[in-house]
């Protein structure tokens, strides 16, 4: 499993103000929780470039280097907050982890291959896009891959059919579906008969006698 290392610094003043005069300084406020410690953090946001390589993925082991102190904190992302108009980050969540002990993640699925329903004219329809995985933070897989070549029309691979990975426990429900192919919906030739049959909307006269009481009003109006 990949790590990276990012600098970070401790926070000596806290609440909403202080925390947008460090985004002005292009300084990200920062937390850590989780086994026992809660830190307020800064982290410099070119240190981030390397985190947005990655997307900003959960499954990546983040060794944390606090200014004055001696050991770096492993840990992973647990939130990002971007503003909703630059998308910048805004704000970091990290969660400290140990890493004799397992975690639960969500990881990417990563599909392989060209169905066969699809080279038949089938659709394919995605219906999952990550797993969640238990495992031992150093043995968080990057990806999931499924293997989805001998997939017909009319055919779905679900949770089950993922390959076991050493060491990793999926956590979703067996039943539920990655992806599917489907058929493409033909317009049945009755459909297609009635819609080119089909007459355009007529507006129709008034009746005569409707019409010459309307005249009849007018001449009211007018006298």
């Amino acid at each position: 499993m990949e790590q990276i290392e990012i600098k970070a610094f401790k926070r000596e003043k806290l609440g909403s103000g202080e925390s947008g005069r460090l985004r002005k300084q292009g300084i990200i406020p920062t937390v850590v929780y989780g086994h026992n410690i809660n830190l307020s953090l800064a982290i410099p946001r070119s240190e981030l470039l390397i985190l947005k390589k990655h997307h900003f993925s959960e499954n990546l082991i983040i060794n944390l280097s606090i200014e004055g102190e001696n050991e770096p904190l492993s840990v992973l992302v647990k939130d990002v907050q971007h503003d909703p108009l630059t998308e910048d980050v805004k704000h970091l969540d990290f969660f400290h982890i140990s890493l004799k002990e397992k975690v639960s993640v969500k990881v990417p699925i990563e599909i392989k291959g060209e169905p066969k329903g699809v080279k038949e004219g089938g659709v394919l329809e995605h219906h999952l896009w990550e797993v969640e995985v238990q495992c031992l933070p150093t043995d968080i897989p990057e990806s999931v891959i499924v293997d989805i070549s001998n997939l017909d029309i009319g055919d779905s691979l679900h949770i089950r059919d993922i390959s076991a990975v050493e060491n990793v426990e999926i956590l979703e429900d067996p039943e539920e579906v990655i992806v599917s192919v489907a058929a493409v919906k033909e317009e049945s030739e009755e459909e297609a008969v009635e819609e080119e049959g089909a007459e355009p909307q007529v507006i129709k006269e008034k009746p005569k006698e409707a019409a010459s009481e309307d005249k009849d009003k007018e001449k009211g109006k007018k006298g």
